[in-house]
């Protein structure tokens, strides 16, 4: 009998897919270059980064930049941005710009146009 009520305070808690919905709440890197790039000069300086970061807290973004920025040069270029090492894939920050991806993608292979 105490199954039923143990079940709903989790799926509460921790949603469907089993993550802790307070994780959905938490703010996402925008996963577009030009959400970034606010001046459309087709690079992202340290300013624009953390303008388009602001309330994201799962890494330092100024950490993040760097780690993005794989020449040093103190900007962002598309290759870079669109290029993120394998490091930085594996702290799981931009698997929801994957399932952006996929969702196009799948659609299109799915044939549900």
């Amino acid at each position: 009998m105490l199954v039923f009520p143990v079940f709903l305070v989790s799926l509460v808690v921790f949603g469907i897919d089993g993550r802790s919905t307070s994780m959905d709440k938490a703010v996402s890197l925008p996963c577009k270059f030009e959400t970034y790039d606010i001046n459309s000069d087709e690079e992202i300086s340290v300013e624009e980064f953390l303008s388009a970061t602001k309330g994201f807290t799962k890494m330092d973004p100024k950490a993040l930049f760097k780690r993005l920025d794989k020449d040093g040069d103190q900007t962002i270029r598309v290759d870079e941005f669109t290029h993120a090492d394998r490091g930085l894939e594996d702290t799981g920050i931009l698997d929801h710009c994957k399932r952006l991806r996929c969702s196009w993608w799948c659609t299109y292979i799915s044939g549900k146009r």
